[in-house]
């Protein structure tokens, strides 16, 4: 029996159980540190092609309470996929992973089904079509300030032509 090289993590720790289970418990502080109040993380992996062979690196994006993505320093997206493949080296680092705080369980990311991307799209129409409302709001807000501030500095120089306007 062989074995498949790329279904093995890309840097295994060679460690005893009682060591793999101390790993998971400490697995959120240590994340914690890298990704603040992330409330999952999603390793995906991918495969570089820039000198002529492909390497398998892994890309992280960290997600709050609220769905918004948690920016780390550089080499954050190494660090972390280097925590989860020692916390969890069974698992298939193929595909993307998903760690949940909450439960400090790493889980499989399945494919979307049809109807979920369709409410996903419906949903970023939606937004879209507030966020065009709101950026049309602060426009014309801004060419109302703008258009105030500009008379006020030209009255303040005494440039306002007012025939027509003073009662006779």
């Amino acid at each position: 029996m062989t074995t498949v090289l790329e279904a093995l993590p890309a840097r295994p720790r060679k460690a005893s159980a009682a060591r793999r289970r101390r790993h998971q418990h400490q697995l959120p502080w240590r994340l914690h540190q890298i990704a603040p109040d992330a409330a999952t993380i999603l390793v995906t992996p991918i495969w570089m092609d820039g000198t002529g062979r492909s390497v398998r690196h892994y890309l992280a994006r960290a997600l709050d309470g609220n769905g918004q993505i948690i920016r780390f320093q550089a080499g954050g997206s190494q660090r972390i996929a280097a925590l989860l493949q020692g916390a969890y080296p069974g698992a298939d680092w193929n595909r993307p992973q998903t760690w949940t705080a909450a439960t400090n369980s790493l889980t499989v990311r399945r494919p979307m089904t049809n109807a979920e991307m369709r409410a996903a799209i419906q949903r970023l129409g939606e937004r879209e079509a507030f966020l065009s409302a709101e950026l049309a709001f602060e426009r014309e807000r801004n060419f109302e300030l703008t258009t105030a501030r500009d008379y006020a500095a030209t009255a303040a120089a005494g440039y306002i032509d007012r025939t027509g306007l003073e009662a006779p």
